[in-house]
């Protein structure tokens, strides 16, 4: 009966100490605590062990764009020229008055801009330290402009109009690049390693093919972000004057 055990388990298992874990294959995870010696399985599958560290990039990246935010606050003055408040005011008029389709194009514009750079960044396989700045230029960017608002209109209504015409895009928008740059990340490493030589269980057409697939939903993501943006946008410029 050992030996039987014994011959099931080595027909059906694949062990793989080192595999980390891929949501788009359909393969049972276990974590390293799991019993391998008994045969749960009547047809050969592969074992992966969970890798406790397959967020971390995602925790990296998201870190990144506070620190990146919070950078452009504070190094404001003292490295970044503070954006005038008649750039401010012309900016603040054409969303006021520029109307609800306009806006929705220019935040799609906006989004899918870095989306689109995000998601081009992950067929090449030496992107990944540009693929986690990223985030962070993005969000400096943002704090510059809030640091700005602050200082045109003061800390109230510099925080209230910000509130009202930039944050929404900037939330959505990050959110995507986020999701876009998580996926380039990995798209990138396994890209590295197909070159490289040191995996050779990467199928490109279907990697390329779901991540391809990804960029869309981004994408769609955008355009919907747009519209909810120009929706926001509308309804507080009943309440702003310029």
């Amino acid at each position: 009966m050992e030996l039987s055990n014994t011959l099931e388990k080595e027909r059906n298992f694949i062990y793989e100490p080192d595999a980390v874990a891929d949501e788009e294959e359909n393969i049972k995870i276990y974590s390293d605590k799991a019993d391998l010696t008994v045969p749960v399985f009547s047809l050969p599958q592969k074992i992966r062990i969970k890798n406790g560290g397959s967020n971390v990039a995602g925790i990296v990246l998201i870190l990144l764009s506070v620190i990146g935010f919070i950078a452009g606050i504070i190094l404001c003055d003292s490295f970044f020229e503070v954006l005038s408040e008649e750039y401010i005011k012309t900016g603040l008029t054409l969303r006021i008055k520029g109307g609800f389709f306009a806006n929705a194009a220019f935040s799609f514009i906006t989004m899918a801009g870095w989306v689109a750079f995000s998601f081009a960044m992950g067929y090449s396989g030496i992107s990944q330290p540009i693929i986690f700045l990223i985030p962070a230029v993005k969000c400096a960017g943002t704090g510059i402009m809030l640091s700005s608002f602050v200082k045109a209109y003061g800390v109230l209504n510099g925080l209230l109009t910000f509130s009202a015409f930039i944050l929404p895009s900037f939330i959505i928008g990050t959110l995507l690049t986020l999701y876009v740059c998580r996926c380039a990340l990995r798209v990138s490493n396994k890209t590295f390693l197909s070159i490289s030589g040191k995996s050779a269980d990467i199928r490109p057409a279907k990697l390329y093919r779901d991540y391809l697939s990804k960029g869309f939903i981004a994408i769609a993501g955008c355009f919907i972000g747009g519209i909810i943006d120009a929706v926001i946008g509308l309804l507080c410029s009943n309440f702003f004057v310029i």
